[in-house]
């Protein structure tokens, strides 16, 4: 109780409250501009996060999280365009409202639909992470091994269409992060007789290099495309009259959205497409899906939003990453010198219930905000994209630069950068490169200690009952994505039949 009572005096500093409210209308902006996503506010804001401490580090980059998850529907109802991945399966029911003359009502039902997904995955991560970290601190090396491996052949197998891709990326990922001194017997690997590789590739520049160097590189590719909009609706409040005939809608996709978050790198993309899919199914108004369906306004946008929530589960709980945003989250608890896993609920209690109450309150302000600024947000969305790419090439790679004060990190920043954006012209999955990365180290010093045990053979981590199972799941996964592979391979043969 102390502890809560003690991240509650945290959370109400004036300065704190504010930066709160900053942050999650920096979000909103962030998720309204499309081609700003929340992983590159995220991750050009980490270096400088060093001028605050650990509570109001994670006050801030939270903030833009959330608020971003929101933002990005703005341009989706009102211009087909998405202002984030996540917000894509808003535009099928959203942008048809709009054209009805009803941009307003898509707007409100977005905002409380995603204020409220929000909030009850925050319930759910209150009461889900901490007795998942307990029984995650009995973890040995052959269950943190096991689940490693589940997480990263989770991420490859559904964030790339192609098997042989995915494993190409985690493969690649696994190597990188073998770069440096040895974990177990201190001796450099992968240095090439350069000092500065013996302290490995940092985690910090090598995403912010993946994720926001490698998508200006590709904003350069149409680089005076520019989007007008339309900004006038009125009816937004109207919109809470109608609310409790939504509820039904927004409790299930929120739970659906909240599932596919705990799920290592689904997200909120695969989390707003699956909850749409399972609203039409139980839907009585099936027809009007795709027409301007209220329904599939509210489904898509609780689930986008709850599955913040969900993605901080595993994240704080397991020390794993949900998704792209949370990958970089992690990045910023190695700055402030934070491991994540079951020991920071033991050692920083405080900052994980600051944490808490700052996902509580900043879906909180997305109603506050939403209803009082989104008109203003609409009209800053049409942001020329050669503007937004030269900003996020430069802070970029001056930021890890700056805050680690050597020039080995503003060059490795253009490395990752640019590895990021062939991986991306290839469709080799980037976030499977940087789970692997993330993973490897934990992968491999919990199988080599593992196997350091007396009387350990490869059996023990399918004779131990959470391994086996993690790898089971494992075996399950991976035979979904050969059938998968086998499926494709047999439509496309069947098409170029008919074709010929």
């Amino acid at each position: 109780m102390d502890t809560v009572l003690s991240a509650l005096t945290i959370l109400v500093q004036p300065f704190n409250l504010m930066l709160l409210v900053v942050s999650v209308m920096a979000g909103i902006i962030v998720g309204a501009i499309p081609g700003l996503t929340p992983a590159i506010a995220i991750g050009i804001l980490i270096p400088f996060t060093f001028a605050f401490d650990s509570s109001q580090a994670f006050i801030l980059l939270l903030g833009i999280y959330v608020g971003s998850m929101y933002g990005g529907s703005v341009p989706a109802i009102l211009m087909n365009l998405p202002g984030t991945p996540s917000a894509a399966v808003t535009t099928l029911d959203g942008y048809p409202m709009t054209q009805k003359g009803e941009a307003g009502k898509a707007l409100g039902i977005s905002i409380l639909s995603g204020t409220i997904g929000g909030i009850i995955s925050c319930v759910l991560l209150i009461f889900l992470a901490p007795p998942l970290a307990r029984v995650a601190l009995q973890f040995g090396g052959p269950e943190y091994f096991s689940l490693c491996i589940f997480a990263i052949v989770v991420v490859f197998v559904f964030s790339s269409p192609s098997l042989a891709l995915g494993i190409i990326a985690a493969c690649l990922g696994i190597l990188l992060s073998t770069v440096g001194v040895d974990p177990i017997t201190p001796f450099p690997r992968f240095t090439f007789g350069m000092s500065e590789l013996a302290i490995g590739l940092p985690l910090v520049p090598a995403t912010v290099g993946l994720f926001c160097v490698a998508e200006a590189f590709r904003m350069l590719e149409r680089p005076n495309e520019s989007i007008s909009t339309e900004t006038r609706f009125t009816g937004m409040m109207k919109t809470i009259a109608g609310l409790p005939k939504l509820i039904p809608t927004i409790t299930r996709s929120s739970l659906v959205g909240v599932g596919v978050g705990i799920l290592p790198g689904t997200g909120a993309t695969v989390a707003s497409y699956l909850a749409y899919n399972v609203q039409r199914l139980f839907s009585r108004h099936k027809e009007q899906f795709g027409k301007g369906s209220e329904e599939g306004v509210a489904a898509s946008e609780s689930a986008n939003n709850a599955s913040t929530g969900g993605t901080m589960i595993p994240l704080l709980s397991l020390g794993i990453p949900g998704d792209i945003n949370t990958l970089l989250l992690i990045g910023a608890m190695f700055v402030h010198g934070l491991v994540p896993g079951p020991a920071l609920f033991r050692d920083e209690a405080e900052l994980v219930h600051v944490i808490f109450g700052t996902m509580v309150l900043a879906n909180v302000l997305i109603l506050i905000l939403g209803f009082a600024f989104t008109g203003w947000v609409s009209k800053i969305a049409a942001v020329p994209k050669r503007y937004l790419a030269t900003a996020i090439i430069l802070i970029s790679i001056a930021g890890p630069a700056m805050a680690y004060g050597h020039v080995y990190y503003f060059w490795l920043t253009v490395a990752f950068g640019i590895i990021g954006y062939v991986c991306q012209r290839a469709n080799v999955p980037v976030l499977a490169v940087a789970m692997g990365m993330i993973l490897g180290p934990i992968l491999e010093s919990n199988f080599r200690s593992a196997l350091m045990l007396p009387g350990a053979d490869f059996s023990m981590f399918f004779l131990r009952p959470l391994s086996g199972a993690f790898l089971c799941i494992t075996i399950v996964v991976l035979g979904y994505a050969v059938w998968r592979e086998i499926k494709t391979y047999r439509e496309k043969r069947s098409r170029i039949i008919q074709s010929a």
